[in-house]
């Protein structure tokens, strides 16, 4: 089960898919410490990650997006703060 997040500083889903997509940097990537693969796909305004245990996937709506965490088992403990941190940080910057 994922989260649904409303979008509080863009209108519309082109414009938080864009905004997300510029947030990933090749800097910003550097400085996290997890190895994951990241993709972009423009016609569903979807961004996934996956990496060793987990698949992350966001995908964009017109006034929300839904976030979908899926964790191996021995991460699932975690998966409520993951979430909460992942909720965070987008609703700051969406």
């Amino acid at each position: 089960m994922g989260v649904k997040i409303d979008y509080k500083q863009v209108t519309n889903r082109d414009e938080a898919f864009q905004k997300t997509k510029a947030f990933f940097t090749p800097e910003y990537l550097e400085k996290l410490q997890v190895k994951f693969d990241l993709t972009f796909d423009e016609e569903k305004k979807v961004v996934k990650a996956a990496g060793s245990g987990f698949t992350l996937l966001i995908s964009f709506f017109e006034k929300h997006c839904d976030v979908d965490l899926d964790l191996s088992l021995i991460f699932r403990p975690l998966k409520a703060k993951i979430l909460e941190k992942i909720q965070s940080q987008i609703e700051r910057n969406l």
